[in-house]
């Protein structure tokens, strides 16, 4: 289901049911949880005539959680970036509760660390190198990604899943 996530947004409803009858029974609840909350939203009703269902709109809609224009775009498709801020800042303070000095020294540390990182941005610099791991876990992705065109949704969805990590 995490794969679903590279699939534009307005197709991912259409995605969701083709994926949804490949799982088996024991899954049911899983994946009606998903449907409720991410992709199709709660049955309100259902039409007793002509059987249409009436549902409320997802709590979490797929425009909100689809990365597809991101790919598109090149842009970052997690907030990993800002996650390590957050742990480096907090080993840097060192506690939850800081004196107001404390924090004014480590904000002019940081302050200092960054200007120094625009300047190595301004000269050229390259960038820390990241893991090869996941530099070739990208490539595979964006692979599999560029090629969706030629693939059958599952297709698509299963190249997508074997790269995925949670």
């Amino acid at each position: 289901m995490l794969a679903l996530a590279f699939i534009p947004s307005e197709n991912i409803p259409a995605a969701f049911d083709e994926l949804k009858a490949t799982f088996p029974p024991e899954a049911e609840e899983v994946v009606q949880w998903f449907e409720d909350n991410y992709v199709h939203g709660r049955i309100r009703r259902r039409n007793q005539r002509n059987g249409n269902i009436i549902r409320t709109d997802p709590l979490f809609p797929p425009k909100l959680w689809s990365v597809s224009e991101l790919m598109d775009h090149g842009i970052p498709r997690t907030q990993n970036i800002v996650e390590a801020w957050h742990r480096r800042w907090s080993t840097l303070v060192g506690k939850p509760h800081v004196g107001v000095y404390t924090m004014i020294e480590e904000l002019q540390k940081e302050q200092q660390r960054v200007d120094l990182e625009i300047e190595c941005i301004n000269r050229g610099e390259p960038k820390p190198k990241q893991k090869k791991q996941i530099i070739d876990r990208e490539k595979r992705i964006m692979t599999v990604y560029k090629d969706i065109s030629n693939r059958s949704v599952l297709e698509f969805l299963r190249g997508l899943a074997h790269n995925i990590s949670m």
